[in-house]
């Protein structure tokens, strides 16, 4: 019998490749989002940790000074407020790309399962054709044997 030829082989072959570039850029995305989780993490952390600070220290203390660190921690608080926005802009890119992903996964998986069928297919053909041989072989020994020349399966005669 001829060798197994998936007809939708290229499609497979180009979904998957597609996948794995979706892959490529979702890793990049996830790098991007966690570089920047962190930060925004880092911000807060100094933002709280300079707030505290200013509270333990600052507290009946030089009035030049203390707007000085007011102004200071309002910046630390818009850095803050910009970082969380670059976060949920990265975020919503990141779930968008997920989305990508998992539609270009489930196209291909469609094909593969095609493919596994259609393999499956052809070996049971494969079998049925082999065990028609077998018995063609095996009614032409059995011909032979009682030199009737009468095969029932239909074989020569």
């Amino acid at each position: 019998m001829r060798k197994f030829r998936f007809n939708l082989q290229r499609v497979l072959d180009y979904r998957q490749t597609i996948e794995d570039a979706l892959l490529t850029e979702l890793a990049a995305i996830r790098a991007d989002y966690d570089r920047e989780l962190s930060r925004l993490v880092d911000l807060t952390r100094a933002r709280n940790r300079f707030g505290q600070r200013m509270r333990d220290q600052l507290s009946g203390g030089e009035p030049e000074k203390i707007k000085q660190a007011y102004r200071y921690l309002q910046q630390l608080t818009r850095r803050v407020s910009d970082q969380e926005a670059r976060v949920r802009v990265l975020a919503e890119r990141k779930d968008r790309k997920t989305a990508e992903v998992i539609e270009a996964s489930r196209d291909r998986k469609v094909l593969q399962r095609l493919r596994e069928y259609k393999i499956t297919e052809h070996r049971h053909e494969a079998e049925r054709q082999e065990q028609k041989f077998l018995d063609d072989v095996a009614c032409v020994r059995h011909a032979r044997k009682t030199h009737d020349g009468n095969c029932p399966a239909g074989g020569p005669k």
